[in-house]
């Protein structure tokens, strides 16, 4: 063992010590035991009694000396494991990769050589464990780095430096091959789901890379670059990655700022919901809202929610945000039709929190909407994240009558068995599809392929980001019912004239 890392005493200093204890005590006791009983004590000769007692003291003393070390030792081995080892893991704690990446930049100032520092994290840990429960989330924690390790080649320096985060040092020699594959190695692997004592845990990671020498050499630098490459990865979408620029930093200043800025901004009021169309191609009418939350800052104006929205779900504040809405769009239905329904985003975070149901079930008892109005659009991340759990809640709100969609359906789990298992009434066709039907014949057999599952299934379909005439038209000869977009209005506030929504106007095209 290291003796910078754990420091204890060498042998010959320990039998040294000892030694000289011993003698000392043995001269110290024959000492005070002639001084103080004479030649003679009850007839047994004062040599032969000190000798007897200093010989018992140099004894004690010498166990004691023992015993100090062995104390010692023992508290120093504590010490190094308290905070060189991550307890849950057994990988490197965070002070001890610090120790490993300042090794690593000594190294390759040496050599010349780079070495690549990976920065991995689990996306929204904090709302897993919270969801799962902790026990259950420290276990994930352990498979998945076991499952990290297996992936890496003996004897890779790997350490744990967060809750869900993880730091691998790479270098860059040809029998590691290139960084990109590699990277693309483990995110493909590493999502694969995880089994649980409980349960079949799915998880979402981002990814940040830099390079030693290139991106710095202090070890708390490079951590905090890849931690600003691995949020720039997030941003991006699931399962992404990307290595660390100057810009960054920009980024970041504006991140942060976002994020102090988000709870104030609730308290405040700034946070509004405006509301796009739903038409039924068939009848041409209006058979839905979707409420999109919006913020309307006081100085910087609108700020879009690609910007705050994955922040606030990070951070927490999405299940605020995300009740609020759910109340203000059952609330506004009043103003609807009695046809039309009006359909709420519930993000991950939300749906897993564990009172979700009683949070639905409140907000439907204090706005008195009727549930079969109410639709929920959840993502299939969200539904994969526990899905026993999900199947539960999802059951659930089928019996109280709500009606709920697959949001972005077509770009989350290739597996297809979560159809069979969960309760829902509509497939959500992502814009990516119909963004790319005038163009690509793939994506117009992609549409056909989601519209006929459906229906196999006894569940309707709504295609979102039709923004052309020609995109509705093909949408309607593929069989798809319902369509919102650019084309039959832009997310706004509500219209109202005399209690009632104004019916929206539809866009004009060329």
């Amino acid at each position: 063992m290291d003796k910078m890392h754990n420091p204890v005493r060498s042998l010959g200093f320990r039998l040294a010590t000892i030694a000289v204890t011993g003698v000392c005590s043995f001269v110290i006791g024959l000492w005070g035991i002639k001084l103080g009983f004479g030649p003679h004590i009850g007839g047994v000769p004062a040599e032969l009694l000190s000798a007897m007692l200093a010989t018992l003291c140099a004894l004690a003393a010498s166990l004691a000396v023992m015993s100090f070390f062995a104390g010692v030792e023992e508290s120093a081995a504590y010490v190094y494991k308290e905070t060189q080892i991550d307890k849950l893991t057994g990988l490197h704690a965070r002070t001890a990769m610090i120790g490993k990446i300042a090794e690593s930049a000594s190294a390759t100032i040496r050599s010349g050589e780079p070495v690549f520092l990976i920065d991995i994290d689990i996306d929204r840990f904090k709302q897993i464990n919270e969801s799962i429960g902790y026990s259950h989330g420290d276990q994930l924690i352990r498979v998945f780095a076991q499952r990290l390790k297996d992936l890496l080649p003996e004897g890779t320096e790997i350490g744990r430096i967060g809750a869900g985060e993880f730091a691998v040092l790479i270098p860059d020699t040809p029998d590691t091959g290139s960084v990109d594959t590699l990277v693309e190695y483990l995110i493909d692997n590493l999502m694969e789901p995880y089994q649980l004592p409980s349960h079949l845990q799915s998880v979402n990671l981002s990814v940040g890379i830099v390079a030693m020498p290139k991106d710095g050499l202090d070890p708390v630098i490079l951590l905090r670059r890849s931690n600003l490459a691995l949020q720039h990865a997030r941003a991006g979408g699931i399962g992404n990655w990307s290595v660390f620029h100057q810009q960054m930093g920009l980024v970041a200043e504006y991140r942060q700022w976002i994020e102090s800025e988000l709870h104030t901004a609730f308290e405040r009021g700034d946070f509004v919901v405006h509301y796009q169309p739903q038409y039924d191609l068939l009848s041409g009418k209006v058979v839905g809202y979707e409420a999109l939350v919006r913020w309307r800052h006081p100085e910087r104006g609108m700020i879009p929610p690609q910007e705050f929205v994955p922040i606030a779900e990070e951070t927490g504040m999405i299940a605020l945000i995300g009740e609020w809405v759910l109340r203000k769009a059952c609330a506004d239905a009043h103003l609807m039709p009695p046809e039309c329904s009006v359909a709420v985003n519930i993000s991950t975070v939300q749906f897993m929190t564990k009172d979700f149901l009683s949070q639905v079930r409140g907000v439907i008892k204090a706005t008195g909407i009727e549930p079969h109005r109410l639709e929920l659009e959840v993502t299939e991340t969200a539904m994969m994240q526990d899905r026993e759990r999900a199947a539960t809640i999802l059951e659930e709100l089928a019996r109280m009558g709500i009606s709920v969609a697959v949001d972005d359906f077509g770009t989350g789990y290739s597996n297809l068995s979560y159809l069979i298992d969960f309760t829902f009434k509509k497939l959500k066709i992502d814009q990516s599809f119909v963004r790319r039907l005038e163009t690509d014949a793939n994506s117009g057999a992609v549409v056909s392929t989601i519209v006929g599952l459906s229906r196999a299934l006894g569940v309707r379909t709504i295609a979102e980001g039709v923004e052309t005439e020609n995109q509705a038209t093909l949408l309607k000869a593929a069989g798809c019912e319902v369509v919102q977009g650019y084309l039959f209005g832009k997310p706004a506030p509500l219209q109202v004239r005399e209690n009632h929504v104004e019916p929206p106007r539809r866009v004009a095209t060329a």
